[in-house]
């Protein structure tokens, strides 16, 4: 099947961007593995951004920001479906007891820090708070009371969504298990489910504590235990009349029950209530409360939250173009429901990221080792959709096009460091490139070891790439571009217009000039030229290049000729993250292993001199760097098995002989 925006993820965030999206006039599917099981059910629906004392600014921010959405926003679902949200403003108590000091939950002492001229708290001592709510446990000295945080009853809340998302035209498939991403140059083109590859034109990952089977994102479940007490027929009407925010503890009032929670368990999927979170529970709730302690158990429950090391969400683009984020809302899911689905729809249908969103996005847990490579935006943990290995070689590669222009290999070589021409020759027959790049200045000026080259190869065959190697300002390399033009009409391609732009004024570590290099591309690329700009890793460079009209962009891995091998690993992902046009890793590479790690980055192509000239065999060299290319792509189309922390058996563990 095909849907213009397919969803992961059937909780309230995933239900409410589906509604958002479709309110904006979208074809919506959304793909849940079971309704049942989403966080959503674990909560008890506290809008609690100010008795929470969230300490991050930005998160403050915008939870502040949902929680004054949440009026409109419940009022326009109510109106929608008939249904009501259990929406209210109700405000929230926040107790200390007397370990605190009197100073305020946390001492904090009588200044909350989360007050501010947005969102007032007032301290309320030993008497008021007692007079304010009655029946609070003895132990309670004063308090916070923060009037406008507010409530939702969560449940009700997830009924109306999902009878909203269905009541406009929201497809809604239920008892779909999402098994993988299937990806190419950095687009994703559908996933892998238990009922077949669904495909769409962009895809929300909304997965919740599930989203790390699917992509390695550091989302982790954190089970949550909870209970409800009933309010007995002899108590008066809601006794609790606010919702208490204590120590590891909170009791949300609701019509003729008390909901209790919440424990917070590393312990991954693991299932069901435990005496010992229950106790845990009832203990805190007692002390807090002290009468609850007659009221009739209701129920138990547990659910799976979605935490992240910062416990702040994952909001925003990803690696692939065509796929957003919006997963790790751990505790605030609930609260932050309104701003994500207002956020996610504006990124997605008017490209508009909104500032706040930089705070959440997913590179933030990226490490930037020298030579590793951090595995979110590794595109190959993302299969090709090919499960069946038919053939030898099963994934079939898009050919790379170059300026309009199509290519089979994805290996470029050059002329230059060789002991001979022979030696170039047989190279170049080796390496199976279609592409070989040669130093104009060089060829014209008949320079030690270019003596000849222009008749050395069967340029019939080979694509001639023209480089300005040598000069050290814009002026020279645009003079030495046209110089290579007209060398590659006289040798017979009439129609090429190819350039590999090099501005290096760095004689000691031949480092590229990027304001020479962007001012010659501008002008290169208004004369007619296919631009192929030598660049240090600058993502912002490379972008500024892209736009003016590059053909691709050439960021080196380390200095030229040095042999170092990957050394910009985290700059080169990024800026293939983002590249509309081709990226030729190029600089640097000094050994197959290498230019493999280089292609499964995601790099389109490879640029190799020095590491086969250089080499005591370059022929076999060549051939290496052939094998290496072609291996490192189909990796990174095929897809590498996920990285997890523990052992899993190669051989069943079912059906074996025991004696």
């Amino acid at each position: 099947m095909t849907s213009e925006i397919v969803i992961i993820g059937g909780g309230v965030i995933g239900l409410a961007i589906a509604i958002e999206l479709k309110l904006r006039g979208t074809n919506v599917t959304v793909l849940c593995r079971d309704f049942q099981a989403a966080a959503t059910h674990a909560a008890a629906g506290m809008l609690a951004p100010d008795a929470e004392n969230i300490t991050n600014e930005a998160m403050l921010s915008l939870c502040w920001r949902s929680r004054a959405l949440y009026p409109d926003w419940t009022r326009k679902l109510e109106e929608l479906t008939g249904l009501n949200t259990g929406y209210r403003p109700c405000g929230i108590l926040a107790p200390v007891f007397a370990e605190a000091g009197g100073q305020g939950a946390g001492g904090r002492g009588e200044v909350s820090p989360s007050a501010s001229n947005f969102s007032p708290a007032y301290w309320l001592n030993n008497e008021a708070i007692h007079q304010y709510q009655p029946g609070l446990g003895a132990e309670v000295v004063g308090g916070w009371w923060y009037p406008e945080d507010a409530q939702v009853d969560n449940k009700a809340l997830a009924h109306v969504l999902r009878t909203a998302a269905e009541s406009i035209g929201v497809e809604l498939k239920d008892g779909i298990r999402v098994e993988g991403f299937l990806q190419q140059q950095g687009q994703v083109v559908g996933v892998q489910t238990n009922a077949g590859i669904i495909r769409a034109a962009h895809y929300v990952l909304a997965s919740g504590a599930w989203s790390n089977e699917l992509l390695p994102l550091p989302v982790v479940p954190r089970k949550g235990q909870m209970l409800s007490v009933r309010i007995p027929e002899f108590a008066p009407d809601l006794p609790l009349k606010r919702v208490l925010f204590g120590q590891n503890i909170y009791i949300v009032p609701r019509c003729d029950r008390l909901i209790i929670g919440a424990t917070s368990e590393d312990v991954g999927f693991t299932p069901n209530n435990t005496p010992d979170g229950i106790q845990k529970l009832l203990q805190a709730a007692i002390r807090l409360y002290p009468q609850l302690k007659h009221y009739p158990i209701q129920e138990f429950w547990w659910g799976f939250r979605p935490a992240t090391p910062d416990e702040l969400p994952i909001l925003g683009t990803s690696h692939c173009q065509n796929l957003t984020f919006a997963t790790g809302h751990y505790r605030n899911g609930i609260l932050l429901t309104p701003v994500t689905a207002a956020l996610i729809a504006d990124l997605i249908l008017e490209q508009k990221p909104d500032p706040l969103l930089a705070n959440f996005h997913y590179s933030r847990f990226q490490s930037q080792p020298s030579t590793s490579t951090p595995m979110l935006t590794h595109s190959a943990n993302f299969s090709n959709g090919h499960h069946t290995a038919i053939s030898p070689l099963p994934i079939q590669d898009s050919p790379l096009i170059i300026a309009g222009k199509t290519f089979q290999s994805r290996l470029m070589t050059g002329t230059g460091k060789y002991r001979s021409i022979e030696e170039m020759q047989q190279s170049v027959i080796a390496s199976d490139c279609q592409i070989v790049t040669v130093a104009v200045r060089r060829v014209q000026t008949k320079a030690p070891g270019h003596e000849g080259l222009a008749e050395a190869l069967d340029w019939t065959k080979i694509w001639m790439l023209p480089n300005t190697a040598g000069c050290q300002t814009a002026e020279e390399a645009i003079r030495v571009a046209r110089l290579g033009r007209e060398m590659a009409k006289l040798l017979g391609q009439e129609d090429n217009n190819f350039v590999k732009l090099e501005v290096i004024p760095d004689l000691k570590y031949l480092l590229p000039d990027p304001i020479g290099t962007l001012q010659a591309a501008e002008q290169l690329v208004k004369e007619g030229f296919a631009v192929l700009p030598y660049i240090n890793a600058d993502p912002m460079l490379a972008k500024r290049l892209e736009e003016v009209g590059c053909a691709t962009v050439m960021p080196l891995a380390s200095p030229i000729g040095s042999g170092q091998g990957l050394k910009t690993t985290a700059n080169i992902q990024i800026i293939i993250e983002n590249a509309g046009i081709p990226v030729v890793v190029d600089a640097g590479i000094g050994s197959p292993s290498e230019a493999a790690q280089a292609m499964e980055l995601g790099a389109d192509v490879l640029l190799i001199n020095s590491a086969i000239a250089l080499s005591p065999n370059p022929a076999a060299m060549a051939r290496a760097m052939n094998l290496a290319t072609v291996a490192g792509r189909l990796a990174y189309l095929a897809g590498r098995m996920p990285i997890k922390d523990y052992a899993s058996p190669s051989s069943p563990l079912t059906g074996t002989i025991t004696s």
